[in-house]
């Protein structure tokens, strides 16, 4: 009993897709290559599968943020 349970733990807290260890923020441009300017996370442009990034850890999906007034693009990279 222990034993399945410790391989049921191993592969829950092992390796997988969420692992993040840092993220790349990138600027959000608009057509003639200016930054989107920007007071709040909310005032960034993105699609509906794109989330406001809510604290500033890194995350686990792309997400946009409000940074120094620009809109920027928060990628996590994934843990090697």
């Amino acid at each position: 009993m222990c034993g399945a349970f410790a391989a049921i733990a191993v592969g829950l807290f092992g390796c997988n897709d969420l692992e993040v260890c840092g993220s790349t923020a990138s600027d959000i441009t608009r057509d003639g290559g200016e930054p989107y300017r920007c007071v709040t996370s909310e005032d960034c442009p993105r699609t509906s599968r794109v989330n406001v990034c809510v604290t500033d850890v890194s995350p686990v999906e792309v997400c946009v943020r409000c940074q120094d007034t620009k809109c920027v693009t928060v990628t996590p990279e994934a843990c090697d």
